[in-house]
């Protein structure tokens, strides 16, 4: 099927409002039975506490994941979003009533004295009460943790505004209408004028909602600053690296690899925009261009999914047959979405789901290399959710940073099996070029986005910060990414397009964070030099629940607390550019 099935989760969207009524009563009852008393429970009715909490978080994740795919496949239907808000309330009152658990925990709980039986989903439980520990200092009473509940389903508003209003995108360029999803296709033509154009007016569409698209983030960042401010966190980061088990110097040192003034990495982002603003014929790379095809490219060269599907599936089998089985699954079990229609979103993820479901794909497949690279994304992540819930549905939580791994690691080893089949230079050139541009998109653009979610949430702090602050901050941190080589005139409105900074609070470094955890590994798989690599590295993702990134590599003998941690995660884009430098000038003599 190109849709997936949904019916394992809900039968339907009234089967999930039956389910929300039962959930409400389910937490309820638990809050009744114990609050006050968790601290001082002995073993065994703590176990039993814990199991009857995790049996009441997996149904909260089943209706938050199903209105959620629902919804973000529908949202040109007033009836779905209406259900889709109705459900996210209902899961905000639950875990309203749910709030005091882990209070209790943090303020009561003496973590010594807990004894749980020796089982994987008991290893999850205890993995989940270290996490919990870990924000003590930043837990509040249980009436204000209701408080910030309430507050979040507030700004849960601000973010379906968003996403409603960009799903309203429609523009007409040469006669045709497109969404914003069809209308970035234009950008793979090799028509100049054609690209412009399509820029120019989706440039324009942004410029038109500039204020609303400023006004909803405030009202964004100034929530997520009162949460800070009365939960005690020293810097607005703090929450999130506690999360990612990334202490702020680390995180420090990530951003100043890619974008301080000297940083290789961010010259060899500078170094491939001139490379191809030399190859395109011009001084400069219009915005639009910086990922235009290549002269000599053939356009509108497409791959069919079953094209896809199954150089994907032949890759990761060649890796480890049980990476490969797991994800045939999906395809098997219909529980990918994989074309663009008209009311779906735009780009793609992976959607969680509790033990006893299987993940959900959602895509926007094209045809194009990339798109290619999209799908093994999300099945990386895919599989690593399946793998996790080993230990259990308190045991399978991760960190962003830990799940972007195992989606990036997949994308190179689907891109690593094309660059292997092709001898010819100019399509090996196109095939390196295309992964160089999806790395630097993944590590510098990403801190270049980080950067900017660091000087808003600072400018916010001062006041409300203006569309055109907005903008001026956007441009500096794209200019010191892309470099002199690219011009950056016109992008100024397109921060608005960013969903990440409306969803999330300080997601976007997870993915330049896992992109060198990746490289690390993947030098650690083609040096040959660590044993069943494969199968320490599905080691790894089960047990991504259970323990943190830095026990994850000592595995595979890499030390993640050396100095030069984040500067070797660039190695492997170091020798991907001399290369395809080299190819470039083969290519000049022809």
């Amino acid at each position: 099927m190109e849709k997936w099935n949904l019916s394992d989760i809900f039968a339907s969207s009234d089967d999930a409002r039956v389910a929300s009524k039962k959930a409400l009563l389910q937490c309820s009852y638990f809050r009744k039975k114990y609050e006050g008393i968790v601290a001082s429970l002995k073993p065994m009715y703590f176990h039993d506490c814990l199991s009857e909490y995790a049996s009441v978080c997996a149904m909260l994740c089943r209706l938050d994941s199903y209105s959620y795919l629902v919804w973000s496949t529908h949202l040109n239907d007033k009836a779905v979003c209406t259900f889709y808000q109705n459900m996210q309330d209902t899961v905000k009152k639950c875990q309203k009533e749910l709030a005091f658990l882990k209070v209790e925990i943090c303020k009561g709980l003496d973590y010594r004295q807990v004894i749980l039986p020796d089982n994987d989903d008991d290893r999850g439980k205890k993995a989940w009460l270290r996490k919990c520990l870990k924000f003590r200092p930043h837990t509040l009473s249980s009436e204000l943790e209701q408080m910030l509940c309430d507050q979040q389903a507030v700004a849960d508003y601000w973010v379906r505004l968003y996403n409603e209003e960009r799903a309203k995108f429609s523009i007409e360029v040469r006669g045709k209408k497109y969404n914003e999803g069809e209308l970035m296709q234009l950008y793979d033509s090799q028509d100049v004028s054609l690209r412009a154009e399509a820029e120019t007016k989706r440039i324009a569409w942004y410029e038109e909602r500039q204020e609303l698209f400023a006004l909803i983030y405030n009202a964004l960042l100034k929530s997520r600053a009162i949460e800070q401010e009365w939960r005690n966190y020293s810097y607005p980061t703090e929450e999130a690296n506690l999360l990612n088990d990334i202490d702020g110097n680390d995180l420090n040192n990530l951003v100043n690899t890619f974008a301080c003034d000297d940083s290789s990495a961010r010259k060899l982002a500078h170094r491939y925009h001139a490379l191809k603003a030399k190859m395109l014929g011009v001084d400069k790379l219009p915005y639009q261009d910086r990922l235009a095809p290549y002269p000599f490219e053939i356009e509108g060269e497409r791959y069919s999914l079953e094209e896809a599907k199954e150089l994907i599936l032949a890759t990761f089998a060649e890796f480890s047959p049980k990476f490969a089985e797991i994800a045939q699954m999906f395809f098997d079990q219909d529980c990918i979405d994989f074309y663009p229609y008209e009311g779906k979103a735009d780009g793609a993820y992976c959607m969680e789901m509790p033990v006893g479901c299987l993940p959900r794909v959602f895509v926007n497949f094209n045809g194009r290399f990339c798109d290619i690279d999209v799908l093994a994304h999300e099945l990386g992540h895919a599989v690593h959710e399946y793998v996790s819930k080993k230990y259990g549905e308190l045991g399978r939580e991760k960190s962003c940073a830990q799940a972007e791994t195992a989606s990036i690691f997949a994308e190179q080893l689907v891109f690593d099996a094309m660059l292997q089949r092709e001898g010819n230079p100019r399509w090996r050139f196109v095939l390196l070029a295309k992964h160089i541009e999806e790395m630097i998109a993944t590590t510098s653009r990403q801190i270049a986005f980080h950067r900017f979610e660091d000087m808003a949430h600072i400018e916010r702090a001062k006041g409300e910060v203006s569309a055109q602050r907005l903008q001026e901050m956007f441009q500096s941190v794209m200019d010191n990414y892309l470099g002199p080589s690219v011009d950056t005139g016109n992008l100024k409105f397109i921060w608005a397009g960013i969903h990440h900074f409306f969803e999330y609070d300080y997601y976007v470094y997870s993915y330049c964070f896992s992109c060198c955890v990746v490289n690390s590994l993947y030098e650690a798989y083609k040096s040959g030099t660590v044993r069943n690599f494969a199968g320490k590295y599905m080691k790894m993702l089960e047990n991504s629940g259970i323990e943190n990134y830095r026990q994850a590599l000592s595995r595979f003998g890499i030390d993640a607390t050396s100095p030069s941690f984040w500067q070797d995660g660039i190695k492997l884009l170091e020798r991907e550019m001399a290369e395809l430098e080299a190819l470039a000038a083969e290519i000049s003599k022809d």
